[in-house]
């Protein structure tokens, strides 16, 4: 016996039924529940990338069983995400910060459903640990030229469920969407140049806000539901934001009501009508190497929504409205998958904001008109040594500011985090030896430091470096190129290198125990190094232009700058 209802509103057809027949899907053998867990999250809450990464955790350790739904809601949300369903949602779980999650809506202590994302992993174990009433499975179609859904969801009751009337759920969430998130350092994966690759974001609820009536929940209930709807544009109304196919999830489960929900499933979704080649330029990362070179770079986030695999791109880039610049690609990137791909490093002006343009232009061969994407990056590099000062500008959060100084080796050799609210904390530094130095700063809180700063003064008061806690969120790295180093006391005599100006050959004086000559560029680079008690060094093989000689004697270090020509 078929009954058939027509819903317009919906552009619905729902089929109902108490015997399986030959094209049912939904598995009938008893099952323990899966679980869907709704993350109530915002891009102004600090800790919520964490708790995005401990739900992929969870997810990554039970695949196929657990589905995410990230519900942007509340005073840390941004309209943007947020929609028409999103408060009513939390509002009925207790919450009373965020993140909080409910995992499967049920009441684990107390009378709340919401949880800290610290008990999320355990909350999962137990309910995947018992036994379900009902099985579901979900599949359908995509047609992409028409954006219009045909989706089948099936239940199937293995039991007598203790509510006669259940209610069906279908969310959409949505994948990649960049945007800003404070405290996106907790969760680099997901990290996209200076933006914030959200993921699992509820989009829509095609099923309304609490799900379509199940009236039919009885051990051998067979229950088909099918729903045609036409994807729009954007998604999120009132908030609306562009809707990629390829991103988005269809996520169906079974509730008690409003609250406990029993089991969950992901749809399988069929994709035709798909273009052939489709290679999206997702995303762009600010790739700069944290070395004392005047190099940048930018890795492409590309997503493949074509139905063939990509074998080879080419992209053109523009750097501060430059030459275009190409680069061809070979790799393999298949149908729905995606790859982060590192464009050649560029030289670019230190100091400065400068604009980079990126566009593919061809894929597989075949020239490609592709959407261009900006970013701006600014190399921040100085030149400096001997006692330098560092000046540290908090705001009314001091607590939340640190900094960390890395020697040539990579190792920390100076670093602070006990400062006052707005207050200027000078602190001294003196590098001991010569080379590549990142001095970086911190916002534990991850929203940066508001009307603060880091500064690097010379031993003359020069400006050297200038970090201002308006231009990052959790973390900001600058470079400095040491080119002399502080000069060890000397009780008894001093060093004398000479010629200087030299050409051929210098001598050094001064000290009859001589340990190691080490010569730096100006860079920071050593280009020489002679071990033993020398008195004469050959500069024949070096460039013309200033090198710092590095001297170690019994009684110290001296470091002399020679001109060479």
């Amino acid at each position: 016996m078929k009954k058939l209802l027509s819903i317009i509103a919906l552009g619905m057809l729902s089929v109902t039924m108490l015997f399986a027949q030959s094209d049912q899907f939904v598995p009938t053998a008893p099952s323990n529940k899966k679980v869907v867990l709704e993350e109530y999250t915002g891009i102004n809450c600090t800790w919520c990338p964490d708790g995005h990464k401990r739900a992929n955790q969870i997810v990554a350790q039970h695949p196929g069983e657990v589905f995410l739904i990230n519900v942007h809601a509340g005073s840390y949300a941004a309209n943007t995400y947020t929609t028409q369903f999103g408060n009513a949602l939390a509002n009925q779980t207790g919450l009373d910060g965020y993140p909080s999650g409910t995992v499967n809506r049920h009441v684990f202590s107390g009378s709340n459903t919401a949880l800290g994302r610290g008990d999320w992993a355990s909350a999962a174990n137990q309910i995947l640990g018992s036994s379900s009433p009902v099985n579901i499975a979900a599949q359908g179609t995509l047609d992409w030229s028409t954006r219009t859904l045909t989706l089948t969801v099936q239940l199937y009751y293995t039991a007598n469920e203790a509510n006669s009337t259940n209610m069906l759920n279908v969310a959409i969430t949505q994948d990649n969407v960049l945007g800003s998130q404070v405290g996106m350092s907790l969760n680099p994966d997901q990290v996209v140049g200076t933006q914030y690759r959200h993921m699992h974001m509820l989009r829509h609820l095609i099923t309304g806000q609490w799900g379509e009536e199940i009236t039919t929940t009885t051990q051998g209930s067979f229950v088909e539901k099918t729903y045609n709807y036409t994807i729009p544009a954007n998604l999120g109304s009132p908030n609306a934001i562009p809707a990629y196919l390829e991103d988005l999830h269809f996520i169906a489960f079974v509730a008690q009501g409003h609250q406990e929900i029993l089991t969950g499933c992901e749809a399988q979704i069929t994709n035709i009508n798909m273009p052939a080649l489709y290679p999206r330029l997702n995303g762009l990362t600010n790739t700069t190497p944290l070395d004392c070179s005047e190099n940048a770079s930018v890795s492409a986030l590309v997503i493949n929504s074509g139905s063939e695999s990509i074998n080879s791109l080419t992209f053109e880039y523009i750097v501060a409205n430059g030459t275009p610049q190409t680069y061809n690609w070979t790799g393999s990137i298949s149908s729905m998958q995606s790859s982060n791909i590192d464009l050649p490093a560029f030289p670019v002006s230190t100091n400065v904001n400068q604009q980079v343009k990126v566009r593919i232009t061809a894929v597989n061969g075949q020239a490609y008109d592709g959407a261009q994407l900006n970013t701006t990056l600014k190399k921040v590099l100085a030149q400096g040594g001997g006692a330098m000062t560092i000046k540290i500008k908090t705001d009314n959060y001091a607590e939340e500011t640190s900094y960390k100084i890395y020697g040539p080796n990579g190792n920390v050799v100076q670093s602070g985090n006990t400062f006052s609210n707005s207050q200027v904390h000078e602190i001294p530094f003196t590098p001991s030896e010569l080379g590549c130095y990142r001095i970086q700063l911190l916002d534990s809180y991850g929203d940066g430091i508001s009307s603060g700063y880091l500064r690097v003064y010379g031993a003359d008061g020069t400006l050297l470096l200038n970090i201002t806690g308006s231009s990052f969120t959790s973390e900001a790295n600058a470079m400095l190129s040491v080119t002399m180093v502080g000069i060890d006391e000397v009780e008894s005599e001093s060093v004398v290198v000479y010629p200087n100006p030299a050409s051929d050959r210098v001598r050094i004086a001064g000290s009859d125990d001589i340990q190691m000559v080490e010569i730096y560029n100006l860079q920071g680079q050593k280009v020489s190094s002679t071990a033993g008690n020398v008195h004469e060094i050959s500069v024949n093989g070096l460039s013309n232009g200033l090198y710092i000689f590095r001297i170690t004697t019994d009684k110290g270090v001296s470091s002399v700058r020679v001109a060479v020509n």
